[in-house]
């Protein structure tokens, strides 16, 4: 039955990939599909399990086959993701579980499935950072193919949309968004999802306007209907009168204009008006986002996240896996330094073969350089990689979630004892090759000055210190607001930090969310930090800001900052500060995180 037809009605979302356009909806049906429960007898558990077997191969098939279809370079480098999705329907956790099921507790496939998806849904919701959080809709893509080869439902053929249309739909998965014929899609939204996962992801890269996480989107919209979607603020316009849509198309005019504007500046250096050179890096997930950080001007990767390689798979990542991925990030950088961060995990959540069972308080439990000391192991074959790759260019080895000069010394206990087995066994490898630390701990920034004199550099990542040192889950709605990046706490301990680095001689970086904002960027500047890491997109814009800037006010700025008491006063005097120097409107198009 059609949806009531409502004029300029605007519903919001998360702006997953940036750009505003105007296009019919395409209803994509993706709806969770009923599952049936059934109870079976004895004699029926052995067809029930190898039609579970039989829908698997077939989800496989079609997957290999999607992938061999994909002819585009552009979206063909991509395809690794059907590669993960290909390991899940491997998993031997998810094959066993629901075999055990349908044995054990006499249920048809779908429900021993669905049951095996609960447990595992649960262990992924309890994850704190966003990023692996959001792989749980890996899970749920793959599955989603299972239950539908084994109800013999239909798959939509996304390859037949014809004409330039947004796609409306309550879900996307990578295989859906991969087929896309980008000649005939100018956006998509969905109901769910969030912004760091891999179908939004693939949406930036391609270039493709999307907003995600609308809830109501498909309740709402017709097939057919005219929109707008703006994929930077999340904002979705159905059924738009002319003015409204003229409207839209003035921003999207001044958006496109600012977005040329501020390109120029990729491959300008970052370096202020009287002189300052700063050094300014990416933050990236996938050796496949090189090309996005080195055309946005990024001098380095000043954190690769090394997560990826071991989710949703049934084997760890070995030391060849390893050393070819590392390979081939510090060769398609160089002449630019790749610093790689080791496996930040909760180990007991997510590593198939490593459960210890639920922690009371995860955030604070066995992860990161916690885990890596513990499960020596696996550190030391992510750390044999590591090594290998040293000799193809410029690399640094980042330990995160370091509490004090204990764990520091643990892992560079590990470190060597590698170092020592390559040199017996003559394996190259850069016996210089640096050591950093992550002050993303508050006993880690207290401590700087001792950390300091173990390690060659550290990097500040802002969003688990500030969520630490405020006591505050920066995705919990109730608490969010306190999460205050110029709280007077924050601004205290970066200075701190930057002044134990100084007083030791080392390098200092930082490569939270705090590094990608303009305003924010001018505070650090002020404080003494000179090399940011961030999202790729963020670096044009953040080095036309410190173009305009000089770095001597910034300290002048900074410095009377610690005269205030609270972030609002704070940030009423740096948005003051900015509009003396620069123009109202430019002020307002860098410094949204400035409301109070």
């Amino acid at each position: 039955m059609a949806i009531q037809q409502q004029i300029n009605k605007s519903i919001h979302g998360i702006g997953a990939s940036p750009g505003i356009i105007t296009g019919r909806a395409f209803l994509l049906e993706r709806f969770k599909v009923r599952l049936p429960q059934k109870r079976i007898n004895p004699s029926q558990v052995d067809e029930e399990v190898e039609r579970f077997h039989r829908a698997l191969k077939e989800s496989r098939n079609q997957l290999r086959e999607i992938k061999e279809k994909i002819l585009d370079p552009e979206v063909r480098q991509h395809t690794f993701i059907l590669d993960v999705h290909l390991m899940i329907l491997d998993d031997e956790m998810l094959i066993q579980n629901t075999e055990e099921h349908v044995r054990k507790r006499k249920v048809n496939a779908e429900w021993a499935l669905d049951l095996t998806l609960e447990k595992l849904d649960s262990a992924f919701k309890a994850i704190e950072d966003e990023y692996l959080r959001e792989r749980r809709s890996d899970l749920h893509y793959v599955s989603s193919r299972v239950f539908r080869n084994l109800m013999g439902r239909k798959h939509d053929d996304i390859t037949k949309i014809k004409g330039k249309v947004i796609v409306v739909a309550h879900d996307l998965s990578p295989a859906d968004t991969l087929q896309m014929n980008l000649n005939h899609i100018a956006g998509f939204i969905t109901d769910i999802g969030g912004k760091v996962s891999h179908t939004a992801i693939l949406a930036r890269s391609l270039g493709i306007p999307a907003v995600v996480g609308l809830e109501v989107a498909t309740s709402l919209i017709n097939g057919g209907d005219p929109l707008i979607i703006d994929g930077e603020s999340g904002e979705v316009v159905i059924n738009p009168t002319e003015e409204i849509s003229e409207s839209f198309m003035e921003r999207r005019r001044l958006v496109k204009l600012q977005e040329r504007e501020v390109m120029k500046y990729a491959s300008l250096p970052a370096e202020t008006r009287d002189g300052v050179r700063i050094h300014l890096q990416a933050n990236i997930e996938m050796v496949e986002e090189i090309s996005s950080a080195k055309s946005h001007g990024a001098e380095g990767i000043g954190l690769y996240r090394t997560e990826i390689l071991y989710l949703n798979r049934k084997n760890l990542p070995n030391e060849e896996e390893h050393y070819q991925t590392y390979r081939k990030l510090v060769e398609n950088i160089s002449p630019g330094v790749a610093t790689i961060r080791t496996l930040d995990i909760g180990g007991d959540k997510f590593l198939d073969g490593y459960s210890k069972g639920n922690e009371t308080n995860p955030a604070m439990g066995l992860r990161a350089i916690r885990f890596s000391i513990k499960e020596t192991d696996i550190f030391k074959t992510q750390l044999r990689g590591i090594l290998r790759a040293s000799v193809h260019g410029k690399l640094r080895v980042l330990f995160p979630m370091i509490s004090g000069i204990e764990e520091i010394r643990k892992a560079k206990a590990i470190l060597e004892e590698v170092k020592k087995e390559f040199i017996r066994a003559k394996v190259p490898f850069d016996r210089g090759i640096k050591i950093g630390a992550m002050i993303e701990i508050p006993s880690a920034s207290v401590t700087a000055d001792l950390l300091a004199r173990e390690v060659d550099f550290f990097s500040i990542g802002t969003n688990d210190l500030i969520q630490y040192a405020l006591a505050v889950d920066r995705i919990n709605e109730h608490v969010s607001y306190l999460y205050e990046p110029l709280h007077p706490a924050i601004l205290r301990i970066v200075r701190s930090v930057v002044q134990s680095a100084r007083n030791a001689g080392i390098p200092l970086a930082i490569c939270g969310e705090m590094a990608s904002e303009p305003a924010y960027v001018l505070v650090l500047l002020g404080l003494g930090l000179e090399e940011f890491s961030m999202n790729p997109i963020a670096i044009p814009k953040v080095k036309k800001v410190l173009r305009m800037a000089k770095a001597i006010e910034t300290r002048s700025m900074a410095e009377r900052l610690f005269q205030f008491s609270t972030a609002s006063e704070i940030k009423r005097h740096v948005r003051r500060w900015m509009v003396e120097r620069f123009s109202e409107d430019y002020v307002k198009s860098i410094a949204e995180e400035l409301k109070t």
